[in-house]
């Protein structure tokens, strides 16, 4: 007998449906008595969906006792798994990220994971995010290398490390850290370190041991790690900007004031400060790599922060103080296998070294928005033999005052894959107050998804939605577009291509400190597939409403009319026997993969 006791909203017979389907796999065995009560929940919100009650005959049968209890058990929580949270008062982070639509993931993609970088998520929502929205797994974060090795080999593994509390430790006051040679700091003429704000600063002929140490240390950390789960670590992301770093306004003037970095630099043959540093850069990062690689099971993905062609390289004329040149960090100068980041790490932070999604640098009388740029450092990388890129991306905070919309999030990320991303690092910043608590905690949030969240779950959807069209990025190049792009060919740039197409009458002027600036109004990238007539299309309304464009991207298709969504579109075209077939893929912007099988072909 089944006697079922509930009050179920509508928006749950579908569960119920499911779980009563369930119960029936047991009860088929005639021969049992048991009696079970269930009493499930909505995750977050305590709401009572149903009670269960199951009557059955003689408790002899083995296979319910064994197979058919563990069947039953394993079905309830399985079809629990599967509830859509209802939005109330009560949700919470984890609540905001189970009630949105996942992504849908082509099977065997080989794109990379994706990696995040913030001030912590609770466990189980770290669990959700590697489940169901692309992202590697952060074994080094709340116990969850114990989720690894629950399931070998069913996640992607990831790291992250930080170096500058090394550097900061030149008066050895921290005991837990290796003790590293005193020529790891700038010293003057007496011996002393030269201090910058309290802060000591990381010479340029700083020696290999120094970075063998710090690698050594974290090889040994990923090690353990790797032990406790029993699998390799899949990527490693560094944050970055520690040791020695860019001269910025301050110039040489504290390199000089070191007797034995001054005559290094003489010797070399960089040709400048700003060359002289990139080049013990790349050194310093390489060693430091290596040396923690040594401790691994084999050599995984590593990304090390802002390792890139640069966004802003010739933006302005003092651009070269400002970054560290990539052509230092590639195996032959300025071209070939890189030496640090596998792939090359730029950042697009939204309103941060950016005007966002549409705007002008008032002095440099050039176009300043997040696309512009991340399509500078994408053309840069190009044309130094390098075709994808792994960017580390934010759609604002809260403390930093500007927050994108989603919808516009989503179409910037759907360019940046067209251009080559295969992969992101989504980084937030907000690490103080209510949110970053509730976030940690997993405490009630309201009826409004995080910020964080929104993040998170649009870049699991655009990673998705390019599983699909990975065969695109391997097979195919990013077009050259219709004009130079405006930050090359001054400033000591060589000219390179702009990577993008100008959608007809998708233009308009803005005031700048010599006369006006053009600016797109649409965006267009288009892939082709390598000795095919096939071309993967992404149209994005950067600003104003979604509307009908035009453009021309070869001219054996002539002017295509596509849809420009704030949210993207992406398109498939191919031209057969002649005649110009257009396929929308995204057919819903916000939850690209809707309509899209794991086993997809386009």
């Amino acid at each position: 007998m089944v006697k079922i006791i509930s009050k179920i909203n509508d928006n749950m017979l579908k569960f119920s449906m499911k779980l009563f389907n369930n119960i029936l796999t047991v009860i088929s065995f005639p021969t049992v008595f048991l009696c079970a009560t269930f009493l499930i929940t909505l995750p977050g919100n305590g709401l009572q969906i149903a009670s269960f009650a199951i009557t059955l005959k003689d408790t002899n049968s083995p296979s319910i006792q064994g197979n058919g209890l563990k069947k039953f058990i394993a079905n309830v929580k399985s079809a629990q798994a599967t509830i859509t949270p209802i939005i109330n008062e009560q949700s919470t982070p984890l609540d905001h990220l189970k009630a949105a639509p996942r992504p849908v993931f082509k099977k065997s993609h080989t794109l990379l994971p994706l990696t995040q970088g913030h001030c912590g998520l609770s466990r189980e929502t770290y669990i959700e995010l590697s489940d169901h929205w692309g992202y590697a797994l952060p074994i080094d974060k709340n116990n969850l290398s114990d989720v690894a090795k629950a399931k070998p080999g069913h996640y992607r593994t990831t790291v992250g490390m930080g170096v500058q509390k090394f550097f900061d430790n030149y008066d050895e006051s921290n005991t837990d850290f290796p003790k590293l040679p005193s020529s790891t700091w700038l010293r003057d003429k007496n011996g002393k370190i030269i201090l910058v704000n309290g802060r000591a600063i990381v010479s340029p002929s700083a020696p290999d041991e120094t970075f063998q140490i710090i690698g050594d240390f974290f090889g040994q950390q990923f090690a353990q790690l790797e032990t406790a789960v029993g699998q390799s670590i899949d990527i490693i992301t560094n944050q970055g900007e520690s040791g020695l770093w860019i001269l910025g306004d301050d110039g040489p003037r504290y390199m000089e004031q070191d007797p034995t970095v001054l005559a290094k630099y003489n010797e070399s043959n960089t040709g400048s400060w700003n060359g002289f540093v990139s080049y013990n850069k790349a050194r310093q990062e390489r060693v430091l790599k290596e040396s923690l690689f040594k401790s691994l099971r084999s050599r995984p993905i590593y990304s090390w922060y802002q390792e890139s062609y640069g966004p802003e390289r010739g933006r302005w004329g003092n651009w070269w103080s400002w970054m560290l040149l990539y052509d230092y960090f590639l195996e032959k100068y300025g071209y070939g296998k890189p030496l640090v980041s596998d792939y090359p790490a730029p950042e697009m932070y939204y309103k941060l070294h950016n005007s966002g999604w549409t705007g002008v640098n008032y002095n440099s009388m050039v176009p300043d928005d997040a696309l512009t740029k991340a399509l500078n450092d994408v053309s840069g990388t190009i044309s130094m033999g390098q075709k994808f890129t792994y960017p580390w991306v934010n759609m604002g905070w809260e403390d930093n005052g500007s927050i994108s919309e989603p919808d516009r999030f989503m179409g910037m990320m759907k360019t940046y894959y067209t251009a080559g991303a295969i992969g992101v690092s989504g980084q937030y910043f907000q690490c103080s107050g209510p949110i970053w608590d509730a976030l940690i905690k997993n405490k009630p949030v309201a009826t409004k998804t995080p910020t964080l969240i929104q993040q998170l779950s649009i870049l699991g959807h655009v990673h998705g939605l390019f599983s699909h069209l990975e065969g695109y990025l391997r097979n195919g190049d990013l077009l050259a577009g219709s004009n130079q792009h405006t930050y090359s060919g001054k400033n000591g740039v060589k000219v390179l291509p702009a990577m993008e197409f100008i959608a007809e009458g998708e233009t308009k002027k803005e005031p700048g400190l010599y006369g006006l600036i053009t600016i797109p109004t649409a965006r267009v990238l288009a892939r082709k597939m390598i000795g095919e007539d096939r071309w993967l299309v992404t149209t994005w309304a950067n600003v104003g409403e979604d509307r009908d464009i035009r453009v021309k991207i070869d001219n054996r298709l002539g002017s295509l009319t596509l849809r420009a969504r704030k949210a993207g579109s992406v398109y498939v075209v191919k031209l057969i026997n002649g005649l110009t077939q257009i396929t929308l893929v995204d057919t819903d912007p916000m939850n690209p993969t809707k309509n899209l099988p794991a086993n997809s072909s386009l």
